[in-house]
C-alpha cells in the first residue's frame, strides 16, 4: 500500500463500464436493485462475522472484522428505507427476498463470491491474505455501487453513492491494518 496507486506493479482492471454488473442482471427495475445490494450486504455481514470468528485471538483484526459487521447491518438498514420509499409500503426482510425470487438471502456477498466459499477458503490463511480478500470485495462494492448510482432513480441515488462512500472508508480501514501487520 505504501506509495498508493503510483507503487502499483499488479493487475489492472479490464472490461467495459458495465463489467461487475452481471450479479444485477435479474434486477429489471430500482426495487430489484435495492433487494439484491440488501442481499449482497447481509452476505458481506456473513462473511465478517465469521472472518472474525476465526481471528477473534488477533484483537485488533477482530474489532475491526465486527464493525464491519455493524456497518453492513447499517447498509442493510439504509436499503431496506430506500426500497420501503420507492414501494411506498412498510418492508421487511422477508419482503427483499421475496423480491428476490429465489436469487439468495444473504448467501452471496458483494463481489458475487458466495459466502461459504469464501469462508471455506479463509482456513488456515494468515491476517494478510484475509485483509486482501477482504479489500477486493470492498473494491468491488465500490465499484458496483457507483454503477448502480447511475442506474437507479434518480430520487434513490443518495443510498448507493452514500455506499460507495462507505465502502471506500472500510477499503482504507482494511488497508490501514494491513500497513501496520507488514
Amino acid at each position: 500500500m505504501e506509495g498508493g496507486i503510483r507503487a502499483w506493479e499488479g493487475k489492472v482492471a479490464t472490461g467495459g463500464v458495465e463489467a461487475g454488473m452481471a450479479f444485477f442482471t435479474p434486477a429489471v427495475g430500482t426495487l430489484q436493485m435495492v433487494a439484491l445490494a440488501w442481499a449482497m450486504e447481509e452476505g458481506s455481514r456473513r462473511f465478517y462475522q465469521g472472518a472474525c470468528e476465526r481471528l477473534r485471538a488477533d484483537a485488533e483484526a477482530a474489532r475491526l472484522l465486527g464493525e464491519l459487521v455493524h456497518a453492513e447491518e447499517e447498509h442493510k438498514r439504509g436499503l431496506l428505507a430506500g426500497y420501503e420509499h420507492l414501494a411506498g409500503k412498510p418492508a421487511d426482510p422477508a419482503s427483499l427476498v421475496q423480491e428476490l425470487a429465489g436469487t439468495g438471502s444473504g448467501d452471496t456477498m458483494e463481489g458475487g463470491v458466495p459466502v461459504a466459499a469464501a469462508l471455506a477458503w479463509l482456513e488456515g490463511k494468515d491476517l494478510a491474505v484475509v485483509l486482501e480478500l477482504a479489500m477486493g470485495l470492498e473494491i468491488n462494492a465500490y465499484d458496483l455501487y457507483i454503477k448502480m448510482e447511475r442506474r437507479v432513480d434518480a430520487e434513490l441515488r443518495w443510498i448507493f453513492a452514500g455506499l460507495a462512500r462507505e465502502e471506500q472508508r472500510h477499503l482504507e480501514r482494511l488497508a490501514g491494518l494491513l500497513d501496520r501487520r507488514l
